[in-house]
């Protein structure tokens, strides 16, 4: 007894020794925080309690009103993340549990949400937190209800300058050696050309249980796509998709999904390219908020009247994207791919190309509603043979730059304002070209 008493002393004695070494670290902060979070101001608490997550994450106290502090201010990741902390300590809180059901529900969650709820009614709870419970598991019986089958339309509209709507050299002459390198004057309509833009977009998309199986979801959409260049109208566009697919969960880590897919697309008013394909794909998800992706893909492309330009392309490869644990839910991802264009006419092997590219890009969030975005790509293609009229092999060089900021005026309005830049470094002068587009977009979701 004596023995098991003096082991119980020192641990309590080590305990205690531990919280008046750490409390002076953020005690007062977790005062001033409690205070803020019953004021309803939960950013600034959120705010104040994260500059010291490096040393006090792990501490149940910290943790607990770090994670009400995040989901508050509506930031349920990092709540998500707090509250687990906790649990781990202390797996029988009962307010971190209830919590992170909460969490799990803004985060739309559904079944998590559900899960944790109903653990959390088995315990001892105060009055009238059983009926709150009630009432949040009848809303998530009533989205996954609605979500058996899911309706969304959209419509967007932009306005915005393009530098080089035709995506056309600035040079006006070049030197054919297929002609004796004669010089000739190239038209107009091959060089730069550059006019403001409006486009107007819409659609529609599905998904609904397939075969009554939770685990099989059926999906599709289409969208229609008109853009008028004011100074260049020969160069205005008009696309449509359309797409259906079904995606398979194979458990809460794995996925699969695949889809077929189309694609019509027109310049002033002529169709300049009929695509359709399909493509595969397998996700991975982990419980540290990544997720990794493969991917592969098969596309006929049809070239009306310029049968010599079909081909069919097959491309695969890989992606990463992960949400970080830091103020502004930093969201980073990056994926890299490669592929070939087949060309069906023999005689032209200049058409078919091999390519490969990679992408990186991410999303952080300044406040609520307000989100900036950007990414950058970069793609290699190597043709298959000597171009008949310049008699070199075309090789190019693609890089494209996007940057933009996403707002949330209302629920189901975003306004996005967004630059992009294009850059193609060709060894063909006409195909060597830079671009600027700047524009701002209006969306709404009904």
């Amino acid at each position: 007894m004596k023995i098991k008493n003096s082991t119980r002393g020192r641990r309590y004695f080590l305990y205690i020794l531990t919280l008046l070494i750490c409390l002076p670290v953020y005690a007062a902060d977790l005062v001033q925080a409690d205070r803020l979070i019953n004021e309803g101001k939960a950013g600034e608490a959120y705010e104040l309690l994260f500059k010291d997550i490096e040393t006090a994450a792990g501490t149940p106290e910290y943790d607990l009103l770090l994670g009400i502090a995040a989901l508050e201010s509506r930031h349920p990741t990092q709540a998500v993340f707090a509250f687990e902390r906790v649990l781990a300590v202390e797996p029988d809180n009962v307010r971190a549990r209830l919590e992170l059901a909460r969490a799990y529900y803004e985060m739309n969650e559904n079944e998590a949400a559900r899960e944790e709820f109903a653990v959390t009614r088995t315990k001892q709870l105060p009055e009238g937190v059983d009926k709150t419970i009630e009432e949040y598991l009848t809303a998530i019986d009533s989205r996954l209800r609605a979500e058996e089958k899911i309706f969304r339309f959209f419509v967007e509209t932009q306005f915005g300058y393009d530098s080089n709507v035709n995506s056309a050299t600035d040079t006006s002459q070049v030197a054919l050696p297929a002609f004796g390198n004669l010089v000739f004057t190239l038209d107009q309509s091959a060089r730069e050309l550059d006019s403001g833009f409006y486009h107007l977009r819409g659609g529609a998309s599905f998904s609904t249980k397939f075969m009554d199986r939770e685990d099989l979801q059926a999906f599709g959409g289409v969208e229609a796509y008109f853009r008028d260049t004011y100074n260049e109208t020969d160069f205005s566009t008009v696309a449509g998709d359309a797409h259906v697919g079904l995606r398979y969960n194979v458990d809460d880590e794995n996925a699969v999904v695949g889809a077929v897919q189309g694609q019509n697309y027109q310049i002033d008013g002529d169709t300049n390219r009929n695509q359709g394909g399909v493509n595969l794909q397998w996700l991975h998800y982990t419980q540290t908020n990544t997720q990794y992706s493969v991917f592969s893909q098969m596309v006929v492309q049809r070239f009306p009247g310029q049968d010599v330009r079909n081909v069919n392309q097959y491309s695969g490869g890989a992606g990463v994207a992960h949400i970080y644990n830091r103020p502004g839910d930093p969201l980073v991802f990056a994926s890299a791919y490669i592929g070939t264009d087949n060309e069906l006419d023999n005689t032209r092997q200049d058409i078919g190309r091999f390519f490969t590219g990679v992408r990186t890009g991410g999303k952080y969030t300044l406040r609520e509603g307000l989100d900036l975005l950007g990414s950058v790509s970069y793609q290699y293609s190597d043709y298959g043979a000597d171009d008949p009229l310049f008699q070199e092999t075309r090789t190019d060089h693609f890089v494209f730059i996007r940057a933009g900021v996403d707002y949330k005026l209302m629920d189901n309005l975003l306004i996005t304002p967004e630059v992009q830049y294009s850059n193609s470094i060709s060894t063909l002068p006409i195909n060597d070209y830079d671009r600027w587009q700047l524009f701002v977009s209006a969306r709404y979701d009904f």
